[in-house]
């Protein structure tokens, strides 16, 4: 239990340092970097959006799946495991973008690595909740979706 709430708050955290830092006037992105990250934030919320429709009640923003949440294998989670991951590392990919600096980097490169991490424990704990999870796991990619899957 401490141990997802480590990961929530650190999630958070850095999105939140990626949110509210100063931007740094000294430091002048390319010009090309905006629209990209515009996209990108666009995009990100797209998928949010999908993901939370597709989860429903299972929605949590803790990794401890809910105890009585089937294991969803339907929609963009047909193809992704953590979309609402790989939405917040979007985000932040596009913020990094915006305010290019590097403290906004290294925030970014954590907070992809904490939701490595997350997405990891997450899948830990769903594979001894379900008994289809490690075939899901194996045939469907964390952030990304894989380029073929098993039969």
């Amino acid at each position: 239990m401490a141990k997802a709430r480590l990961f929530v708050l650190a999630q958070f955290g850095l999105l939140a340092a990626l949110v509210l830092l100063h931007r740094d006037e000294a430091v002048q992105a390319p010009s090309w970097f905006q629209p990209i990250a515009i996209a990108l934030i666009a995009l990100a919320v797209v998928v949010l959006f999908i993901a939370v429709i597709n989860l429903r009640k299972a929605l949590t923003a803790s990794p401890i799946p809910k105890a009585d949440a089937a294991l969803i294998q339907v929609g963009i989670y047909k193809y992704i495991r953590h979309p609402m991951y790989t939405a917040v590392i979007m985000i932040g990919g596009g913020i990094t973008l915006n305010n290019p600096t590097l403290f906004t980097i290294i925030a970014w490169v954590a907070l992809i690595i904490v939701l490595l991490n997350k997405a990891h424990y997450e899948d830990k704990l769903l594979l001894s909740k379900h008994l289809n999870a490690a075939k899901y796991q194996k045939d469907t990619g964390t952030f990304l979706p894989k380029l073929s899957r098993s039969k």
